[in-house]
């Protein structure tokens, strides 16, 4: 079994209080990943197979 991917993510909105949403580019369709709050700038997605290279659209709202 592969370990699982964590991508590091800076969005530098200066909250922990973020919503976080992800889709495939090609598709549109929503990506489910592990969302770990890391700081009130960064976040880390974990996945348990990683994707290709901009695959992924990352989007981060500031809820705070």
């Amino acid at each position: 079994m592969e370990p699982p991917t964590i991508i590091p993510v800076a969005h530098g909105l200066g909250s922990l209080d973020v919503m976080v949403q992800l889709f495939d580019n090609a598709s549109g369709q929503t990506v489910n990943a592990g969302v770990t709050r890391v700081s009130p700038t960064d976040i880390e997605l974990n996945f348990t197979t990683a994707p290709a290279a901009n695959a992924i659209r990352v989007m981060v709202y500031n809820m705070g």
